[in-house]
């Protein structure tokens, strides 16, 4: 569908699909997933044809939700939602673990047309959040600890940088919209990764920014939040040159592994802490046009 599809309607009732995917975090092309490769939902059309989603069906997405997070693969979902099924003792198939290993046959293969082909399936069926978490992050970890993999590890490092600076170009606000300027420090793929689970409006950038030029583009676009994602120590001249010396004028943030030693000399700078998922719960609670501190949020990156 178009993007009418994803608008809100006050004119008939249910839930619109951005509705939707707001309160149950899954991405309206998910959604349209569920429903055209599994026949999960069955939302009801408008006039106009767009998206209405009841209070059952609402329902309904939050038990996919649950289910996925147990482990069960999309496709078991159905039977278990038809017959009501309520039992967590649910014997899973190793999805995620099946996943990674032919993922890894793809890439000992060097075949990245078919890696890219299931990673976009895994997208269409899980989204980005999950497929980060479950799939990318464990297969990076897991060829990172052999030497003999490095190509390999390149090769996934390239395809999801593109996979996912791709993704990052959609996520631009129109003009005059609020949103945030996510800034690597460091790899950024890792500035990347948090895009695609924020999955909202934002610029993601492929390198550091110098402060200045970044206090004077906020001076023209006041709706801008700043979030530094740092996975690496800049040096003192890089500091200087990327970091704040005084308290920012707009709203600014730092996330990372490396987060709490490069805050200590920021003044005025948020520290978030927490999982991806975390970080963008809580972003989703700040109003731009009104700055206000966030909720630090506990637990590991």
């Amino acid at each position: 569908m178009s993007d009418a599809d994803t608008a809100m309607n006050t004119d008939e009732s249910g839930y619109s699909i951005q509705a939707v995917s707001e309160q149950c975090g899954v991405n309206p092309v998910t959604l349209r997933a569920w429903e055209r490769r599994y026949g999960l939902l069955k939302p009801s059309r408008t006039a106009k044809g767009h998206r209405r989603y009841s209070a059952a069906q609402l329902a309904r997405v939050k038990a996919v939700v649950q289910w996925l997070e147990k482990g069960v693969p999309i496709r078991q979902v159905q039977a278990l939602l038809d017959s009501h099924s309520s039992n967590t003792e649910v014997t899973a198939e190793p999805v995620w673990q099946q996943a990674r290993e032919q993922a890894l046959a793809s890439l000992e293969a060097l075949n990245l047309r078919r890696l890219e082909q299931q990673l976009n399936g895994l997208v269409a069926d899980y989204g980005h959040a999950r497929v980060i978490a479950d799939f990318t992050d464990p297969l990076r970890e897991q060829l990172s600890l052999s030497t003999s993999l490095s190509l390999q590890a390149s090769l996934l490092h390239s395809l999801l940088s593109q996979k996912w600076s791709g993704k990052a170009l959609s996520l631009a606000p129109g003009r005059k919209r609020q949103g945030w300027l996510v800034v690597p420090l460091g790899d950024p793929l890792a500035a990347l990764e948090l895009a695609m689970v924020i999955n909202g409006p934002l610029w993601c950038l492929d390198q550091p920014m110098d402060y200045e030029a970044l206090a004077q583009r906020h001076a023209g676009h006041s709706q801008l939040g700043v979030i530094w994602v740092a996975d690496a120590l800049p040096s003192a001249a890089q500091r200087a040159r990327w970091l704040p010396g005084v308290q920012p004028d707009f709203l600014a943030c730092i996330w990372g592994d490396l987060a709490e030693p490069i805050s200590a000399e920021l003044p005025g700078v948020n520290v978030l802490s927490g999982s991806r998922d975390a970080v963008a719960e809580a972003l989703t609670q700040i109003d731009l046009t009104q700055p206000q501190q966030p909720e630090q949020q506990e637990g590991g990156a």
